[in-house]
């Protein structure tokens, strides 16, 4: 209790300091305090639950590290990815070849499953929680590994978006360019709203396309599902599917992207699985030799 409180309130405060603090902050950090000291079972979800409070500091402080990543890859990506997966009608890639055939069903389509693929980890999370599943924490801690490996390669491989390169051209970055909800602007254009606009307005980190992470979230919750059955593997593997298109039909990502984010995925599920049967594993108990080697009692 007092590890979680004292750490939610050092982030509310270094936010405070630091001259970034949203309303968001202000209530996630409230919530995780409140949920270590109203009762047991809100410690129960807070136990298995934290992962996700430490993934969200983690992608929120993104802008902190800006400065340690390395050479921003623009050209180089966008070309190979279009040698690797090419694209029909002679266009350089998957992402330009979808930039230019939007049609207003595919826009609403990917746009509902943008606004949405982080509402299906949360509602899974919770159906696990009230059912008491061990899958509740494995989980919330594959939420929270990926999202490391994510982060971690966005430092080292820093990569511009498609909408990028086809807006700004395939020279070297320009560090000043502001956030786009790119192709997920439509939607907002349709409904007459500026959901995509604001989220993506705070997006700290424009150069963080590889992997997507927007891909890797539903493979965890297709990983972590595939055990109810097929109308929950067909669910989950549509979703995921329908996130995977998405993020290349939005501008938001290339294939490779969404290939590796998906491998990301599956790595963190098996290395979670693989930590938590570690742990759960009997162990051994040495039984005394009596005299003579007979290990009868």
């Amino acid at each position: 209790m007092w590890l979680t409180t004292v750490m939610a309130v050092g982030h509310l405060a270094f936010v405070t300091a630091a001259g970034r603090l949203r309303w968001e902050h202000a209530v996630v950090d409230l919530l995780v305090v409140g949920l270590a000291w109203i009762g047991p079972r809100t410690r129960r979800f807070l136990r298995g639950g934290f992962p996700l409070w430490l993934s969200g500091m983690l992608m929120d402080s993104q802008g902190l590290w800006l400065g340690w990543r390395g050479d921003i890859h623009t050209g180089d990506l966008f070309t190979l990815d279009g040698r690797v997966f090419p694209a029909p009608a002679g266009a350089a890639n998957w992402p330009a070849y979808l930039a230019e055939r939007s049609h207003v069903v595919l826009d609403l389509l990917c746009g509902f499953g943008y606004a949405t693929y982080l509402f299906e980890v949360f509602a899974v999370v919770i159906f696990f929680f009230v059912a008491k599943h061990p899958r509740f924490e494995q989980l919330c801690w594959s939420f929270l590994v990926v999202n490391v490996v994510g982060v971690a390669t966005y430092m080292l491989y820093p990569a511009a978006p498609p909408w990028y390169v086809l807006t700004h051209g395939l020279g070297p970055a320009d560090l000043a360019v502001a956030p786009s909800a790119a192709g997920a602007a439509r939607f907002d254009a349709f409904f007459g709203i500026q959901y995509f606009h604001n989220f993506y307005s705070r997006n700290q980190n424009v150069f963080g396309a590889m992997p997507s992470l927007h891909s890797a979230y539903p493979v965890l919750v297709l990983w972590h599902t595939w055990h109810r059955g097929p109308l929950w593997r067909v669910g989950a593997g549509l979703f995921s599917a329908l996130i995977a298109f998405s993020a290349v039909y939005l501008s938001h990502h290339y294939v490779l992207d969404v290939t590796a984010g998906m491998t990301a995925a599956l790595l963190a599920c098996m290395a979670v699985e693989l930590a938590f049967a570690r742990q759960l594993a009997p162990v051994p108990v040495p039984v005394p030799l009596t005299p003579g080697g007979d290990t009868r009692a």
